[in-house]
């Protein structure tokens, strides 16, 4: 019996009939990872095959989601046919080009470093009293303090919503660009060596918008975004990455001192189990009460859903043809 593997969607019971997973959240998200790693290296290899390519090329951060889905790529094609760019900036942390040189170490894929500080330098990234001072750690971590508690607004949430405060807006271009401009280049390497690009994002971010809109959402295939992140970190320790990525904070590496966590006040943990919860149209109550969390928390990360559906939608047009 040929069967799509959906492990967030539906189990195969003995009797070769579909069951939808229990609402016990706590092991929901529980997962095989080798049927899980079986399954994708098949869809990647079927993606390669199918368009005529000679690999991937995938941006390596020094982040988990990068590193899993080059070790998957390594795995399922060969290290040689997977290439790793890693793509620093005036404000990458410095800690990431060593945690991407070891994922490169690890996997055997190939490796190549390009600057992009003098191409966003010259777009005019760095330029002004928004750039200067997002360079310090300390400010960075009082801006989201202050917006919190003097203005008891969710920086995340100013994100995804409009807003005509041009300090702000040009705040949010500039770490937007960042994303954009990797995308781009990650394409350029694609172009030039026939190769497939290969996103790393993963369910969670997919869900609440947390990547950036034609940054890291594009791709010609996305071999883990159907899985959540505590699904990718039990996948990563099959697949046996090094401690130093498995441990190491999630971030965007664009705003010095913000990591994930802190930008969506919730730990990755009690996160998936909100949003699987809400998928499941579990009650508000009884996903708090499961997720150790309070129900304010569970509607926070409902409004986040919502307001970032838009990135998720194809692009509008007029149906003009009949």
């Amino acid at each position: 019996m040929d069967v799509k593997y959906c492990p967030n969607k539906m189990v195969l019971t003995g009797n070769g009939g579909f069951e939808m997973p229990g609402y016990n959240l706590n092991t929901a998200l529980e997962m095989d990872p080798g049927k899980t790693t079986g399954f994708i290296y098949r869809f990647i290899c079927d993606q390669v095959n199918a368009s005529r390519a000679a690999g991937l090329v995938v941006g390596i951060s020094g982040g988990l989601d990068s590193a899993v889905v080059a070790a998957l790529g390594a795995r399922a094609l060969g290290p040689e046919k997977v290439k790793g760019l890693f793509l620093p900036e005036r404000d990458t942390a410095r800690d990431s080009y060593e945690c991407a040189r070891q994922v490169a170490n690890c996997t055997g894929i190939r490796f190549q470093e390009i600057d992009l500080a003098p191409a966003l330098e010259k777009l005019g990234c760095y330029r002004g009293a928004v750039a200067g001072a997002t360079r310090s750690k300390t400010v960075n971590r009082l801006a989201v303090w202050f917006l919190n508690r003097f203005f008891h607004t969710e920086p995340y949430r100013v994100t995804l919503e409009r807003t005509d405060n041009q300090t702000l807006n040009r705040a949010i271009s500039n770490f937007r660009l960042k994303h954009r401009l990797r995308m781009a280049v990650l394409y350029q390497h694609a172009d030039q060596e026939n190769l497939l690009a290969a996103g790393c994002l993963n369910l969670t971010e997919h869900l609440t918008g947390f990547f950036v809109h034609y940054g890291d959402n594009a791709a010609d295939l996305a071999p883990i975004l159907d899985l959540y992140k505590s699904q990718i970190q039990q996948l990563a320790r099959s697949l046996e990455m090094p401690s130093r990525i498995l441990d190491k904070p999630p971030s965007p590496d664009l705003i010095p001192g913000i990591v994930d966590e802190a930008a969506l006040a919730i730990t990755y943990h009690k996160l998936d189990l909100v949003l699987y919860g809400l998928e499941k149209r579990v009650s508000i109550e009884n996903i708090a009460k499961q997720a150790e969390t309070e129900p304010e928390a569970v509607e926070r990360i409902k409004d986040y859903t919502e307001l970032s559906a838009r990135f998720r939608k194809p692009i509008p047009y007029p149906p003009l043809q009949e």
